[in-house]
């Protein structure tokens, strides 16, 4: 399996190399997860576009440190508040992935960020950081505040089985058995105390975001804003007032009938996709 070692932590990717003749100066695709998520939960995307633009682009899908395969070098039981950020993790999960992406490629190529939900907070955080090395962003469900409370992740952490259900029920408008079943067995690849840690850096983006605009903001960088008015864990008022905010951006609905299902073979993120990647 393809590692690259970043400090102590070896981080796995999934990644495409362009057929193209001048590969140094293509640019790359990062797909960056949500909470408790991987690579695979970009994989639709990441087969998308290879199919479709392989020739032309570089494409990079990574698990976020601790995350399904992304673990200590001295394995999953090493994981321990040495290593885990307490605060500002977005900002941690953001700088990995511009580690990871400069030491596979030529750093000086253009990098174009998709992100879903969680991993939407991480491109708006990489932008800000990067603004020279971000060719342009797309946010898939996204948004700077999410609506995570206090008292929720007081239960995943009192309760992780039962609050997690309760969520992916949310995300998924589902009691559907096989379908929750098998969505809980993907969340389960990573550590319970990682997934409780991405909800609480989820909920406190939002305390330093105004900065990160600004910075966006002063280099022009251009953002696509896609969702669905059925999503039920990004509400629609959140992504209308991001894009007030993004003084280059879009604003793009979509139908999906949950938070998930945006990211699977949806024919209107697919058709968002081509207009995003020839811009």
């Amino acid at each position: 399996m393809p590692y690259i070692k970043l400090k102590n932590t070896r981080i796995f990717y999934l990644l495409h190399k362009c057929e193209c003749k001048n590969e140094d100066k293509a640019e790359t695709i990062i797909l960056i997860h949500g909470a408790g998520g991987n690579h695979l939960s970009m994989l639709s995307v990441f087969d998308y576009i290879k199919k479709k633009y392989g020739k032309n682009f570089n494409i990079l899908a990574l698990d976020l440190p601790f995350h399904f395969r992304s673990m200590p070098e001295n394995g999953r039981a090493n994981i321990n508040a040495d290593n885990i950020p307490i605060n500002n993790g977005i900002e941690y999960y953001a700088k990995t992935a511009f580690a990871a992406a400069a030491g596979l490629f030529n750093e000086n190529a253009g990098f174009i960020l998709i992100g879903h939900s969680m991993g939407a907070q991480i491109a708006l955080k990489y932008a800000s950081l990067y603004p020279c090395k971000t060719s342009r962003v797309m946010l898939i469900a996204g948004c700077h505040n999410t609506y995570i409370t206090d008292n929720f992740i007081k239960s995943l952490e009192k309760s992780f089985d039962k609050t997690i259900m309760i969520f992916l029920k949310d995300a998924y408008a589902s009691f559907d058995k096989n379908i929750l079943t098998n969505a809980m067995d993907d969340i389960k690849r990573t550590p319970s105390q990682i997934v409780i840690n991405d909800f609480k850096y989820v909920k406190y983006f939002n305390e330093d975001f105004k900065n990160d605009i600004d910075n966006i903001n002063r280099h022009k960088i251009f953002f696509d804003l896609v969702y669905s008015k059925k999503d039920r864990i990004i509400k629609e008022e959140c992504v209308k007032e991001l894009y007030e905010k993004l003084e280059n951006s879009k604003l793009s609905e979509i139908t999906s009938e949950n938070h998930i299902e945006l990211l699977f073979k949806n024919f209107e993120l697919e058709k968002e996709i081509d207009k995003f990647l020839l811009t």
